[in-house]
């Protein structure tokens, strides 16, 4: 009886060590964010002030006197050319943003969405659980549990789930498999 009761305890301190493990990844993930929106904010600010200049430049062009009309032309077209290299810039910077935007990862994941499936090989010497989420493959939890137990991934092994075998490359879900659900491991010689 104490030897289940070692199993259930080392599975828990797995759990908790592979929960630890995600909100570590989950930390350094919201500081990535942070140094984007930082980088972001920083380009909106340069945006605006060149913004600011193009307005302030105009001001300055209205506030001269009118120059006769062969030199007044000319310095329509400069403003006209120096508005247009403003705008090209803002078009880039606007860019910029938008490329930043979409590198910020959008990847949380809800803790209630996280399911457990368990391993049992069949001489009974591995019995764990792998936390996954449902839309997950069974080809990426069978590398989550290689992960743990290497010995086993240079081994040709067969997953079964109630019997039958897995398909690997369609989800969780997709084979039926719920949370706490066992698949089992059998080698094959």
């Amino acid at each position: 009886m104490q030897i289940g009761q070692n199993n259930y305890a080392q599975k828990i301190k797995d759990l908790i060590q592979q929960l630890d493990e995600e909100k570590l990844k989950n930390k350094m993930l919201e500081e990535k964010i942070k140094t984007l929106k930082f980088l972001s904010d920083k380009q909106e600010k340069e945006i605006n002030l060149l913004k600011s200049e193009n307005n302030n430049l105009k001001n300055s062009i209205n506030d001269l006197n009118p120059a006769p009309a062969s030199e007044n032309q000319l310095n329509q077209s400069i403003n006209i050319i120096e508005m247009n290299k403003l705008k090209d810039i803002i078009i880039q910077k606007d860019k910029e943003i938008n490329e930043l935007k979409l590198k910020i990862p959008n990847n949380s994941v809800n803790m209630n969405d996280i399911i457990i499936i368990n391993f049992s090989s069949t001489d009974k010497k591995i019995a764990c659980g792998i936390p996954c989420l449902s839309e997950n493959t069974i080809a990426e939890v069978e590398e989550k549990f290689y992960q743990r137990f290497e010995e086993f991934r240079n081994t040709n092994n067969l997953l079964l789930f109630k019997g039958k075998g897995i398909l690997r490359f369609k989800k969780i879900k997709e084979n039926n498999i719920y949370n706490g659900d066992t698949i089992e491991l059998v080698q094959q010689k």
